[in-house]
């Protein structure tokens, strides 16, 4: 298996045209010139050949503000679950758990009817049998009636644990491993999980085993206030405009959907998993791990989302993996591809099976839809 390491190139080099690479980033920059994103940084490598990396557009809507930079911090939004998602794993390789222990093993307030067969796999692959509003209507019938929690650990955010704790008892919409319903709520407590197993916080324990041995050192599930001014913010009129970037949530280290970072160092991310868990000398996964968190781990599981039901949700390990399903982020993808995106625009995209890795940053709108587009461009410039 090949072991590349992100480093800057000709597009020739990784056996792609410079010239579709050039139509690529000018495309992005007539988005953002055109307003359909505020403000846009990609980075597209292949090989191990960084052919792209670009930052276009303004870090804040606030006038004067400087301008995006290729290491300005993006919110990462849902893009933060497969961190989350490789924090477990490595629990599973250390032999603290296993992904078909139920969840109440480790959290024992997780109680309900069937829910004692709701395990870490259905979590990860959001096929518990909760769905978001029952989540959100309990803990909001709970808060009324009074409840209150035990206070949380040192290592515990006051706001997340609450609400976590609050939320145990929400009933079953299904069983579990019957349909896959996204749910924030279960990669809470699959942080919280990892919190209890390892004795350290989530951002602690993943600065420890993936972002300071990998050198992603701008990746953070809490923002140093140091850093609080290369933070992208958005206007207020949009998705998330009037929370990410703020100092409160810079400093809220949700495991669903906290995390900040730049796009080099979630390609690295992207390119260790691509390697097969490594990334020069580091090893964060094994291979085998590696293979089942990207590969489809709900066949013939139907999805819902948005009302609409789709036969196969097709979903790894803290990974939305291609399979045979359509989805959004373009037409010219292999099966193997596997990706995430979150609110906002973020999304990260491997093609293993074209040694492909992108980080896309836009601010989404409701101008024109370019996630797709902008994949599509980046395939095109293969040549060999």
């Amino acid at each position: 298996m090949n072991n590349w390491i992100l480093r800057e190139g000709a597009p020739e080099q990784a056996g792609m045209r410079a010239d579709r690479i050039h139509y690529l980033e000018n495309s992005v920059q007539q988005w953002v010139g055109a307003g359909v994103t505020p403000a846009a940084a990609m980075l597209v490598a292949r090989k191990g050949v960084i052919v792209s990396h670009k930052a276009y557009g303004p870090l804040t809507p606030m006038e004067g503000a400087p301008s995006l930079a290729k290491d300005s911090l993006f919110p990462l939004a849902s893009l933060t679950k497969p961190l989350t998602a490789t924090c477990i794993l490595i629990l599973v390789e250390d032999g603290k758990l296993d992904l078909f222990d139920p969840v109440s093993r480790f959290i024992p307030e997780f109680v309900g009817e069937g829910k004692e067969a709701v395990n870490l796999h259905h979590l990860l692959t959001h096929t518990s049998g909760l769905r978001p509003d029952d989540v959100r209507d309990h803990t909001t019938r709970q808060e009324a009636a009074g409840i209150t929690v035990p206070e949380p650990e040192p290592t515990a955010h006051p706001h997340i644990h609450k609400y976590l704790l609050l939320g145990c008892g929400t009933p079953l919409w299904k069983p579990p491993g019957t349909e896959m319903r996204y749910l924030d709520y279960g990669y809470r407590l699959l942080g919280e999980i990892v919190q209890r197993v390892s004795g350290h916080s989530l951002h602690q324990f993943a600065t420890e085993r993936i972002f300071a041995p990998l050198g992603m050192n701008d990746t953070f599930y809490v923002v140093p206030d140091a850093l609080f001014d290369r933070a992208v913010r958005r206007s207020e009129s949009l998705a998330g405009g009037g929370w990410f970037g703020t100092p409160d949530a810079l400093r809220y280290p949700s495991p669903s959907g906290g995390a900040y970072s730049t796009v080099r160092d979630m390609a690295i991310f992207g390119q260790m998993f691509m390697n097969g868990g490594r990334y020069g000398q580091t090893r964060i996964l094994s291979p085998i791990t590696v293979r089942e968190m990207t590969k489809n781990q709900i066949p013939g599981v139907p999805a819902t989302s948005n009302d609409l039901t789709f036969r196969e949700g097709s979903w790894g390990y803290g990974w939305n993996v291609r399979s045979m399903k359509q989805d959004d982020s373009g037409s010219l993808r292999s099966q193997r591809a596997f990706d995430h995106g979150g609110a906002g625009g973020v999304r990260l995209l491997i093609e293993p099976d074209y040694d492909v890795l992108w980080a896309y940053f836009p601010i989404v709108t409701d101008k024109l839809y370019t996630r797709n587009l902008f994949h599509n461009m980046v395939m095109s410039g293969i040549e060999e």
